[in-house]
Protein backbone atom coordinates (compact mmCIF):
# COMPACT_ATOMS: atom_id res chain seq x y z
CA UNK A 1 0.00 0.00 0.00
CA UNK A 2 2.70 2.69 1.22
CA UNK A 3 3.98 1.84 -2.92
CA UNK A 4 0.97 2.79 -4.01
CA UNK A 5 0.35 6.05 -2.45
CA UNK A 6 3.92 7.06 -3.02
CA UNK A 7 3.07 6.43 -6.95
CA UNK A 8 -0.49 8.69 -5.85
CA UNK A 9 1.67 11.38 -4.88
CA UNK A 10 4.15 11.50 -7.55
CA UNK A 11 1.66 11.37 -10.06
CA UNK A 12 -0.56 14.09 -8.65
CA UNK A 13 2.74 16.04 -8.07
CA UNK A 14 2.68 16.02 -12.10
CA UNK A 15 -0.97 17.95 -11.59
CA UNK A 16 0.60 20.60 -8.97
CA UNK A 17 3.31 21.40 -11.65
CA UNK A 18 0.35 22.44 -14.11
CA UNK A 19 -0.47 25.52 -11.89
CA UNK A 20 -2.73 28.34 -12.75
CA UNK A 21 -6.36 27.29 -14.31
CA UNK A 22 -5.66 23.90 -15.00
CA UNK A 23 -4.14 22.81 -11.77
CA UNK A 24 -7.37 24.52 -10.56
CA UNK A 25 -9.50 22.42 -12.52
CA UNK A 26 -7.52 19.21 -12.04
CA UNK A 27 -8.16 19.60 -8.36
CA UNK A 28 -11.76 19.97 -8.79
CA UNK A 29 -11.69 17.07 -10.94
CA UNK A 30 -9.71 14.56 -7.99
CA UNK A 31 -12.27 16.17 -5.35
CA UNK A 32 -15.22 15.28 -7.35
CA UNK A 33 -13.88 11.80 -8.52
CA UNK A 34 -13.21 10.28 -4.93
CA UNK A 35 -16.97 11.87 -3.98
CA UNK A 36 -18.60 9.86 -6.31
CA UNK A 37 -16.05 7.25 -5.84
CA UNK A 38 -16.68 6.89 -2.00
CA UNK A 39 -20.57 7.39 -2.80
CA UNK A 40 -20.46 4.55 -6.29
CA UNK A 41 -19.26 2.19 -3.80
CA UNK A 42 -21.10 3.10 -0.54
CA UNK A 43 -24.40 3.64 -1.75
CA UNK A 44 -27.29 2.15 -3.02
CA UNK A 45 -27.85 2.98 -6.71
CA UNK A 46 -30.89 4.89 -5.85
CA UNK A 47 -29.57 7.49 -3.74
CA UNK A 48 -26.58 7.67 -6.24
CA UNK A 49 -28.86 8.09 -9.20
CA UNK A 50 -30.50 11.16 -7.16
CA UNK A 51 -27.08 13.46 -8.42
CA UNK A 52 -27.06 11.90 -12.10
CA UNK A 53 -30.41 13.98 -13.19
CA UNK A 54 -33.54 13.73 -14.05
CA UNK A 55 -34.47 10.12 -15.91
CA UNK A 56 -35.20 9.66 -18.99
CA UNK A 57 -36.13 6.90 -21.60
CA UNK A 58 -32.97 6.10 -23.81
CA UNK A 59 -35.58 6.26 -26.53
CA UNK A 60 -36.79 9.59 -25.93
CA UNK A 61 -33.65 11.31 -26.39
CA UNK A 62 -33.14 12.89 -30.12
CA UNK A 63 -29.43 13.07 -30.27
CA UNK A 64 -27.77 16.28 -30.60
CA UNK A 65 -26.61 17.52 -33.81
CA UNK A 66 -22.27 17.44 -33.78
CA UNK A 67 -21.39 20.67 -32.88
CA UNK A 68 -19.61 22.91 -35.46
CA UNK A 69 -16.45 23.51 -33.33
CA UNK A 70 -16.30 22.21 -29.83
CA UNK A 71 -16.86 23.78 -26.38
CA UNK A 72 -13.67 24.79 -24.63
CA UNK A 73 -15.13 24.76 -21.48
CA UNK A 74 -16.33 21.61 -21.98
CA UNK A 75 -13.28 20.06 -23.90
CA UNK A 76 -11.08 21.40 -20.50
CA UNK A 77 -13.40 19.31 -18.11
CA UNK A 78 -13.03 16.16 -20.54
CA UNK A 79 -9.25 16.61 -20.52
CA UNK A 80 -9.23 17.36 -16.14
CA UNK A 81 -11.22 14.79 -15.63
CA UNK A 82 -9.43 11.77 -17.51
CA UNK A 83 -6.08 13.44 -15.93
CA UNK A 84 -7.26 13.02 -12.55
CA UNK A 85 -8.62 10.10 -13.03
CA UNK A 86 -4.83 8.43 -14.00
CA UNK A 87 -3.58 10.04 -11.31
CA UNK A 88 -5.72 9.40 -8.09
CA UNK A 89 -4.89 6.62 -5.34
CA UNK A 90 -7.96 4.85 -6.06
CA UNK A 91 -9.66 3.64 -9.18
CA UNK A 92 -12.17 5.95 -10.46
CA UNK A 93 -13.68 4.37 -13.42
CA UNK A 94 -16.77 5.60 -16.04
CA UNK A 95 -18.94 6.41 -13.51
CA UNK A 96 -17.10 8.30 -11.09
CA UNK A 97 -15.92 9.81 -14.20
CA UNK A 98 -19.15 10.76 -15.29
CA UNK A 99 -20.79 12.32 -11.99
CA UNK A 100 -17.52 14.11 -12.01
CA UNK A 101 -17.73 15.63 -15.05
CA UNK A 102 -21.59 15.86 -15.14
CA UNK A 103 -20.90 18.15 -11.94
CA UNK A 104 -18.07 20.06 -12.99
CA UNK A 105 -20.27 20.78 -16.37
CA UNK A 106 -23.40 21.73 -14.94
CA UNK A 107 -21.04 24.33 -12.34
CA UNK A 108 -20.44 25.60 -15.61
CA UNK A 109 -24.02 26.42 -17.09
CA UNK A 110 -23.72 23.12 -19.74
CA UNK A 111 -26.28 20.74 -20.20
CA UNK A 112 -24.96 16.98 -20.48
CA UNK A 113 -26.90 13.73 -20.55
CA UNK A 114 -24.97 10.42 -18.63
CA UNK A 115 -26.21 7.45 -20.63
CA UNK A 116 -25.67 3.69 -18.56
CA UNK A 117 -25.42 0.74 -21.09
CA UNK A 118 -25.61 -3.03 -20.23
CA UNK A 119 -23.85 -5.86 -22.22
CA UNK A 120 -26.22 -7.50 -24.38
CA UNK A 121 -24.53 -10.92 -23.41
CA UNK A 122 -22.70 -10.01 -20.37
CA UNK A 123 -21.20 -13.90 -20.16
CA UNK A 124 -19.83 -13.63 -23.51
CA UNK A 125 -17.73 -10.71 -22.72
CA UNK A 126 -16.76 -12.02 -19.26
CA UNK A 127 -15.51 -14.95 -21.47
CA UNK A 128 -13.41 -12.64 -23.12
CA UNK A 129 -12.12 -10.85 -20.50
CA UNK A 130 -12.83 -11.66 -16.91
CA UNK A 131 -12.65 -8.09 -15.67
CA UNK A 132 -15.46 -6.80 -17.91
CA UNK A 133 -17.47 -4.89 -15.92
CA UNK A 134 -21.53 -5.74 -16.06
CA UNK A 135 -21.82 -2.04 -17.15
CA UNK A 136 -20.44 1.19 -18.61
CA UNK A 137 -21.02 5.26 -18.17
CA UNK A 138 -20.73 7.61 -20.41
CA UNK A 139 -21.24 11.44 -21.14
CA UNK A 140 -22.13 14.14 -23.76
CA UNK A 141 -22.75 17.29 -23.26
CA UNK A 142 -24.38 18.74 -26.58
CA UNK A 143 -23.23 15.94 -28.76
CA UNK A 144 -19.02 16.40 -27.57
CA UNK A 145 -17.98 13.64 -26.50
CA UNK A 146 -16.80 13.93 -22.58
CA UNK A 147 -16.49 10.72 -20.68
CA UNK A 148 -16.17 6.97 -20.71
CA UNK A 149 -15.58 6.69 -24.76
CA UNK A 150 -15.14 4.86 -26.99
CA UNK A 151 -18.94 3.01 -26.22
CA UNK A 152 -18.92 -0.57 -27.62
CA UNK A 153 -21.17 -1.05 -30.09
CA UNK A 154 -22.33 -4.41 -27.51
CA UNK A 155 -23.69 -2.06 -25.31
CA UNK A 156 -27.27 -1.69 -25.09
CA UNK A 157 -28.42 1.72 -23.68
CA UNK A 158 -30.66 1.08 -20.72
CA UNK A 159 -30.47 4.83 -18.90
CA UNK A 160 -30.19 7.95 -19.40
CA UNK A 161 -29.93 11.29 -17.44
CA UNK A 162 -30.54 14.87 -18.47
Amino acid sequence: MTGRIALARRKLASAWRLGGRRGLLVAEASVLLLGARIAVATLPFRRVARWLGTPVSPGALIPPAPRERPDDAATMVSWAVRFAAGRLPVEAVCLPQAIAARAMLKRRGIAATLHLGVWRDHREAVKIDPDTPPAHAWLDASGQRIAGYPVDPALIEVAAFV
